[in-house]
């Protein structure tokens, strides 16, 4: 009798669960903030996968790829983002070993990350921050530019005895406001 309520709970507890998740294979809309990690459940089993999405995020800018190449550090040093590697050639520069914790400027990591959370709150403003951030200044065939930024991070519990990283998904947030800055620095708008 026990296991007949159980076999009942579980699939009616997983209907709330499933569907707050969101349903797999669905593609967030355009600029939109990387999907949370998708649970589905099949009779009494529960299938848990977790998809993070890493890629470019560009924004079109209508300044000349001089001064928007001029403008991008200014971006990042508003952030508080050190540039440690620079490419003239490519009009590339960002930083592949950003180590921080809780705030990246005057903002929470949770803002521009997300890497899980439990009942005190977002892992991101707790966790100790590895990122990859890179921008990239690229000439627009239709005149301006485009301002391509491509983040990746890991966390790690700085109280825990692991040194097992979790995966964090990007936002977007900060890739558009590298480009926003830009902008505002080159002179071509807010």
């Amino acid at each position: 009798m026990r296991d007949a309520a159980l076999r009942f709970i579980i699939p009616v507890l997983m209907l709330p669960l499933a569907s707050a998740c969101g349903s797999p294979g669905t593609a967030p809309a355009p600029g939109a903030a990387t999907p949370p990690p998708s649970i589905t459940g099949g009779g009494t089993t529960l299938d848990v996968s977790y998809s993070t999405s890493h890629g470019v995020v560009t924004d079109a800018v209508p300044v000349t790829p001089e001064a928007a190449w001029e403008a991008l550090p200014k971006a990042y040093a508003d952030l508080g983002i050190p540039v440690r590697e620079v490419s003239e050639t490519s009009r590339t520069l960002g930083n592949s070993r950003l180590a921080i914790s809780r705030r990246l400027g005057d903002a929470p990591l949770s803002r521009y990350l997300e890497c899980g959370s439990n009942l005190t709150g977002p892992f991101a403003d707790r966790y100790r921050i590895e990122m990859l951030i890179r921008t990239s200044i690229v000439p627009a065939d239709a005149g301006g530019v485009r301002v391509e930024s491509y983040l990746e991070a890991t966390g790690r519990n700085p109280e825990g005895s692991s040194n097992t990283g979790v995966a964090c998904a990007t936002t977007q947030r900060l890739e558009r406001e590298i480009a926003r800055r830009v902008r505002t620095h080159a002179g071509g708008g807010a």
